[in-house]
């Protein structure tokens, strides 16, 4: 058995009492209960004030003071004095620090006729001190005052005080404890009982829950029924909220930690002295006493004989401890006397952690933590706020990023115009003024603009253009290109082939005499196929000797890819196509050039014909080898990269990114949400199944589920069950979690790329039924350790149900409600049952105390293997009501609760126009929120008139500063309607509150 005694006093039959003095944590008051073996004669007593020195010495003897008397009682008080009560019914009181200093005579007080058996200092009023006596009789003392005055209670009962304590949160309250079983709390204020407590096995010892004022334990005497009370007084005076058993006889000291209120130690006639875990309601283990291995040691020494064996456990009997108490300031730290004449001091560090997890003295008193979303959060010792604090590492990318969404979410065009202003990397300006110019609504205009063919300035030079002298070839007068006069005989032949209507011979002979310009007139006359013919022959005799015929015969020929292929001038080309390509062959001309400029290492003009094509993947291409030769760990060259495909993906918002790319925004997105920046961030993940899941689960998450299209992505991660089934049932395989099969059909169109010039159509997508075997989306099915039933879990709510979810085919959700992220997920919510039979809340029903006390009651009717979880009493088929306030959408009422939600809506308008500190504003939020919920279900028919008259009545008080009075409304509408109301109720608790703070202020 692990050890736990730190120090001894040896030949010590004492009182004790810790000392609360910071500067003195180690230091006990001892006051003898018996004469030690003197003699008959002696009556008196001794006062000694001990140093434990708990860091390994001896304790030692600071100072000792005789007395008439023997100690009843013994306390000490936070301000230093110490309260000695006698066996003749006086108390004597000295002031630690004289005594100590050698100034020991006390100040007597007498207050009893009969032995003190108690005496208590209040832990809120030091000056407060309460004693007891063997008579029943309970005096107030009131030691700041020279003599001290007493105050006197009625007697409930004769029978001696077994224990005093004050309460430990409320000033004017005390316990009383008589040992005939009889616990009375007094109310001080009235002088009379608040409520009575009555045990019929007897009662040795009390304590309060030193954080909680209505908590009380009381221990019984009684070797027949050895028990430990819990009581809730606020739940029963009749019915103890639950009962530790343990002890085989009957118990005589017990104490409360004042360092972890779920630890208890008592000690009995049984020779244990227990730790108790209240979170579990059992002992964790017992504290080591020397008759443990003294017994041993006699029962091995005495054999059989039974004659020498009564002596033996009159031995060990002796070894029993009588008396226990924590320590105020050392954690883990108790003391103990034991009818052997010892006094020890144990440390329980080693043993409460056998309970699973650490005392609270053990938990970190301040401490730092960091979370997602560049989240740090902090907590001190005496700041007792958790503080929560976004840290942006990378400042500049932070910046650069709001930026973008506040400059980006204005106008496309403008944005590209700023880029263009401000980029001084080379070829930025390029790639910005080509993306400007997607945008535009007669784009292939402002590319010829772009690449410097102006209509006008054009037109204007035609019009003004003169040759210049000498250089004349032929007249304009002159039809013939390059040809002679025509002789007699030529037109003599011509005129014949007109007059037979041989337009045929008449072109051959102007061919052959030169005359083109003749040519090509008369062949306009003969036909379609003639006018191919000479227009064919016309462009082989005089395209090598003029340039401009090349792209005459591309364009009559519809053959721009020709002219592609033999381009020589990628802008000229890139101009020509713009000018005369059909919508439907411009973006495959724009690659074809593309891949020509590419294949002969011009990547970068490559990338504006890809982005004239709105070809998305090969655009990009060029733009990540910029980023690789700048560094992918460079983040503004990554927010750089990002910040082009985000912008260009905008034309083609079909495109499709390559799982490289992809994972470049999903690095960025994960850099983005460190800063803090979650809603950009989901703007910009693509493909990280994790990082979607975290930020769906963040602060932020209906922004973040609208960024992300309004759809909760999918759990990234197989739910296992671990633990173990029970013995005799075999393990059923949890059915697997298929991932949802809901996808985008694409269109027609989808497949097809926006042309510079045209508008994008949209399609909405629709949504496949999910199969007859699967759960809906977001649940799983898990077993039950403790019963093998398998039960179902929600992992976007964190809802968990026996019954099996129904799935309901998912409406194709409109592009707008997607994009204010209002998909939900139905769930049919339950009614648990509050009672088990007791008639009175146990922790088994009430989740405030089943949090800290565990969840055993003490009239609980079912079993483990009967009651697995909540018993589900009936099921509430109601669809779930959104808390957006949104006053230009708020639902129309009947006649009857229309004030009702006129007054609410009007309260809310005069809270908003209110100055609000932060906490203010949250509670604001609330209320709106409960308002949202409420005016929502009374147009459902949810809520009846009489509700809704209350919720009036309420606010009608408030207008008319009857404070009080709403109060009064608001905790009736609490106790009467909390089960079926909560939703809103609990935001409307936060709105009455806030108006109450704000509207008494004026």
């Amino acid at each position: 058995m692990l050890s736990t005694k730190i120090t001894q006093i040896d030949d010590k039959s004492c009182n004790i009492a810790w000392c609360p003095l910071n500067a003195n944590p180690n230091t006990v008051a001892l006051g003898t209960k018996d004469s030690g073996g003197v003699g008959f004669e002696d009556y008196g007593g001794e006062l000694d004030i001990y140093d434990f020195n708990l860091g390994g010495n001896t304790p030692e003897l600071l100072q000792t003071v005789k007395t008439a008397n023997r100690f009843g009682a013994l306390a000490w008080s936070t301000v230093g004095i110490i309260a000695g009560g006698m066996t003749d019914g006086s108390i004597l009181l000295w002031q630690s620090r004289e005594l100590l200093g050698g100034d020991n005579k006390p100040t007597n007080v007498s207050a009893h006729k009969t032995e003190i058996k108690s005496l208590a200092f209040h832990p809120l009023a030091p000056y407060k001190l309460s004693a007891g006596g063997s008579d029943g009789h309970v005096s107030i003392l009131d030691v700041s005052k020279n003599p001290p005055t007493t105050t006197g209670l009625p007697s409930l009962s004769a029978s001696e005080v077994a224990k005093i304590a004050w309460n430990t949160q409320v000033e004017h309250i005390i316990a009383v404890a008589h040992a005939d079983g009889l616990v009375a709390v007094w109310d001080l204020k009235q002088m009379k009982p608040w409520c009575q407590l009555r045990s019929p096995e007897g009662v040795s010892d009390i304590a309060w829950n030193p954080t909680q004022g209505l908590h009380l334990v009381t221990a019984s005497s009684d070797d027949r029924n050895p028990i430990i009370k819990l009581w809730d007084l606020r739940s029963s005076t009749s019915m103890p909220l639950a009962t530790l058993t343990g002890h085989t006889q009957g118990i005589l000291s017990l104490d409360w930690c004042p360092h972890d209120e779920t630890l208890l130690i008592s000690t009995g006639k049984d020779n244990r002295t227990i730790l108790w875990d209240l979170f579990t309601l059992k002992p964790i283990a017992d504290i080591p006493n020397d008759a443990d291995d003294q017994s041993q040691q006699i029962d091995q020494a005495l054999g059989d004989n039974s004659a020498t064996s009564v002596y033996g456990s009159a031995a060990v009997a002796q070894l029993k401890r009588y008396h226990v108490q924590w320590s105020p300031l050392k954690r883990g730290v108790l003391a103990t006397c034991s009818l052997d004449r010892k006094v020890q001091a144990h440390s329980v560090n080693g043993l409460v952690t056998q309970c699973g997890r650490p005392p609270k003295w053990l938990k970190p008193s301040s401490g730092v933590t960091c979370g997602f979303g560049g989240s740090v959060i902090s907590y001190g010792i005496h700041d007792k706020t958790v503080k929560i604090k976004t840290v942006v590492e990378q400042p500049k990318l932070a910046k650069a990023s709001n930026e973008l969404e506040l400059s980006a979410s204005v106008d496309t065009i403008e944005f590209c115009s700023k880029m263009i202003t401000s980029s001084v990397i080379p070829g930025e300006k390029e790639i910005w003024s080509f993306m400007q110019i997607i945008f535009q609504a007669n784009a292939r205009s402002e590319l010829l603009l772009h690449l410097g063919f102006h209509p006008e300035t054009i037109q204007k030079a035609a019009a003004d253009f003169t040759e210049k002298e000498g250089e004349v070839t032929a007249g304009v007068s002159n039809l013939s290109l390059n040809g002679a006069a025509m002789t007699a005989q030529t037109e003599k032949a011509i005129q014949d082939a007109l007059v037979v209507g041989n337009f045929e011979a008449a072109v051959e002979f102007c061919f052959k005499t030169g005359n083109l310009a003749d040519a090509l007139i008369l062949a306009s006359c003969g036909g379609s196929d003639l006018w191919q013919k000479t227009q064919e022959r016309y462009f082989v005799s005089e395209g090598p000797k003029k340039k401009f015929l090349g792209i005459v015969n591309a364009v009559i020929s519809d053959n721009l890819d020709s002219l592609v292929e033999n381009s020589q001038n990628w802008q000229e080309t890139l101009a020509i196509i713009s000018t005369y390509a059909k919508s439907e062959e411009f973006p495959n001309l724009c690659i074809k050039l593309g891949e020509k400029l590419d294949a002969a290492g011009d990547a970068r003009n490559a990338s504006l014909c890809y982005m004239c094509s709105l070809d998305v993947e090969r655009a990009v291409k060029y733009w990540k080898k910029q980023l690789e030769a700048r560094g992918t760990n460079n983040l503004l060259a990554l927010h750089d990269f990002c910040r082009k495909v985000s912008i260009f993906t905008r034309a083609n918002p079909n495109a499709v990114l390559e799982p490289d790319i992809a994972a470049l925004f999903d690095q960025y997105a994960q850099i983005l949400a460190e800063q803090g920046l979650l809603v950009t961030a989901a703007k910009y993940v693509k493909s990280s199944p994790e990082l979607k899941d975290r930020l769906y689960r963040s602060r932020d998450s209906p922004q973040c589920l609208a960024a992300m299209g309004g759809r909760p992505p999918d759990f990234p991660f197989d739910m296992l069950n671990v633990n173990k089934a029970p013995a005799g049932r075999p393990m059923q395989k949890r059915p697997t979690v298929k991932p949802s099969t809901q996808k985008t059909q694409p269109s027609a169109q989808n497949g097809t790329h926006k042309t510079l010039g045209q508008d994008n159509s949209t399609t909405t997508p629709s949504v496949a039924a999910t199969s007859d075997d699967e759960l809906p989306p977001g649940w799983i099915a898990l077993q039950d350790p403790s019963s093998g039933r398998m039960y179902y879990a929600n992992q976007t709510s964190g809802q968990t149900t026996w019954e099996r979810p129904e799935k309901s085919i998912a409406k194709a959700a409109s592009p707008s409600r997607v994009a204010m992220g209002s998909a939900t997920t139905a769930s049919t919510p339950s009614k648990l049952a509050t009672k088990y039979g007791d008639g009175f809340v146990t922790s088994a029903s009430h989740p405030a105390l089943a949090e800290q006390y565990g969840n055993v009651g003490t009239s609980n009717p079912y079993t483990e293997a009967e009651r697995p979880g909540p018993a589900q009493v009936s099921q509430i088929n109601k669809a779930p009501v959104s808390g957006t306030f949104d006053p230009s959408a708020i639902p129309d009422v009947s006649v009857d609760h229309q004030p009702t939600k006129n007054a609410l809506l009007e309260l809310v308008q005069a809270m908003q126009g209110m100055q609000l500190s932060a906490g203010d504003k949250k509670q604001l939020s609330e209320g709106e929120k409960g308002v949202a919920i409420f005016v929502k279900r009374v147009a459902r028919n949810e809520i009846t008139t009489e509700v809704s008259s209350k919720v009036l009545s309420m606010v009608d008080a408030l207008r008319s500063s009857a404070f009080s009075t709403a109060l009064t409304v608001q905790t009736d509408l609490i106790n009467s309607e909390w089960r079926d109301h909560k939703d809103w109720l609990k935001g409307m608790k936060n709105l009455i509150q806030l108006a109450t703070k704000k509207l008494q202020g004026r």
